[in-house]
């Protein structure tokens, strides 16, 4: 028997039913085929006898053109009829009629062999029985592991991210400041400078620096007036003593 009729043990029986459908699908139209196919070309044959000997007969064909034409003119090309003929319409009716069903049967049932074709073509090709074992066991834990992901999990990793992003970016802009670089590159990495800023600023720093210059000068001045006027009344310079000198005889 053809290995066609003994389909594999990895097949299911469900897919080995499939594969029977489709094949009884296929001969059914084909004999379905082969049967019209014949009798339309016996028909088709007996037509064209019947008409080629009304219409083109041995004597008398010129009065039979003009009553005629358009037939005379699809008959004239053809051989004259016969038994020879007639098998040859009969076995090609039957030959095109078979193909053209069983071939139509098939191209509407083929999809439901699409699922069947794939069955192993990938993974299980020139693989042992114990590295199909392997492959099983494999994908089944990767499936645990997938499963026992919860969306909690995926969700404090993705705040995790976030906040890593904007501690960079946060330090990043911290280096920035500090090494006296702008945040965009529209100034070649540099603050825009103003010489008349520059003047400005210069100029207030000057006068900063006099007014504190002033300032300690004031403050020294009254230090020592103070000092003066306590040494003049008789004071200690501190409170230890009541503010007065101590006296050791």
């Amino acid at each position: 028997m053809s290995s066609a009729f003994t389909p594999p043990d990895s097949l299911s029986n469900d897919d080995r039913r499939t594969i029977a459908d489709v094949r009884r699908a296929i001969w059914i139209n084909g004999f379905f085929g082969l049967g019209a196919g014949t009798v339309s070309g016996m028909v088709g044959h007996l037509v064209l006898q019947r008409l080629q000997r009304k219409y083109m007969p041995v004597n008398d064909v010129t009065s039979k053109k003009v009553d005629a034409g358009w037939i005379y003119r699809f008959l004239r090309p053809l051989p004259p009829l016969g038994r020879n003929t007639f098998l040859l319409s009969l076995l090609g009716g039957g030959a095109l009629g078979s193909f053209v069903l069983s071939t139509t049967a098939g191209k509407n049932a083929v999809h439901l062999l699409h699922p069947i074709f794939g069955l192993g073509r990938d993974e299980n090709v020139g693989k042992s029985p114990y590295q199909l074992a392997v492959s099983e066991a494999r994908r089944r834990e990767e499936s645990t592991i997938d499963s026992s992901i919860s969306p909690t999990a995926v969700k404090e990793d993705v705040s995790a991210s976030r906040r890593t992003r904007s501690l960079r970016r946060k330090d990043s802009v911290k280096r920035r400041l500090e090494g006296g670089g702008s945040l965009s590159n529209a100034h070649s990495n540099t603050w825009p400078h103003d010489d008349r800023s520059e003047e400005e600023t210069e100029e207030i720093l000057r006068d900063r620096a006099l007014h504190r210059a002033e300032a300690w000068g004031k403050r020294q001045m009254t230090r020592r007036q103070a000092v003066q006027d306590r040494i003049e009344r008789g004071r200690a310079l501190s409170d230890s003593t009541g503010g007065h000198w101590s006296d050791k005889g």
